[in-house]
């Protein structure tokens, strides 16, 4: 089964090392709410508000989920310090896309993958199967792994913060766009193919892609 979707808005951050400017005062006002996000979580608040998405439904992804705070969480049991709750409260995968539906009150559908260098692709077909009975669909992939001692595990030289963003409609029209995934130089491998597509769209008048289920 193939599905067409098309991209009406599309937003994307990242940083060798760390995103410096999020705006995290203005979109997250209630400071003891701003004072608790991952780094994910940040990035997403300010990924969705460049789509101008603040509710509906959302599909997110991420292979890693939150490196951070699982590191720090690591970390306190190695030298049997007390965990920080905060921490213990960021480390679950759904953590970015939770703070998010607290700023904005969405109630709508979240869905949070985990899906290896697959995770992009995969965010992008749970969207499509979205689509089938949802006017609109918000996506986005995010990795954050700036923690102390990456080098020893970042092989393949990726940028340590990226994320990509993109709200999604159902299209009859053909599509515009063909994806062909590669690997990515500096790319997280879990976002390439939503990189590709997200360059893709940089030369386009209309874009719209076909997915396959």
């Amino acid at each position: 089964m193939k599905i067409n979707v098309e991209i009406t808005k599309k937003a994307r951050v990242h940083n060798l090392l760390k995103i410096e400017d999020l705006n995290e005062k203005q979109l997250v006002q209630k400071m003891l709410i701003r004072r608790r996000l991952s780094r994910s979580s940040r990035i997403l608040i300010y990924l969705a508000h460049k789509c101008g998405f603040a509710t509906g439904v959302m599909v997110y992804g991420s292979a890693y989920g939150e490196l951070i705070d699982t590191v720090n969480i690591l970390e306190s049991i190695k030298g049997s310090d007390n965990v920080s709750p905060s921490a213990f409260q960021n480390s679950v995968y759904n953590t970015a896309s939770s703070y998010h539906s607290i700023v904005h009150g969405n109630t709508s559908e979240i869905l949070t993958l985990s899906c290896g260098d697959e995770t992009s692709y995969n965010v992008m077909q749970q969207a499509a199967l979205s689509l089938l009975k949802e006017d609109e669909v918000f996506v986005c992939a995010i990795e954050a792994m700036n923690f102390d001692g990456v080098d020893s595990l970042n092989k393949c030289a990726s940028e340590l913060e990226y994320g990509i963003s993109f709200i999604l409609k159902k299209s009859e029209k053909e599509a515009t766009i063909t994806v062909e995934n590669r690997v990515q130089k500096g790319v997280p491998a879990s976002l390439s193919w939503m990189k590709i597509l997200y360059d893709l769209c940089e030369n386009k008048d209309s874009y719209i892609v076909e997915i396959e289920l």
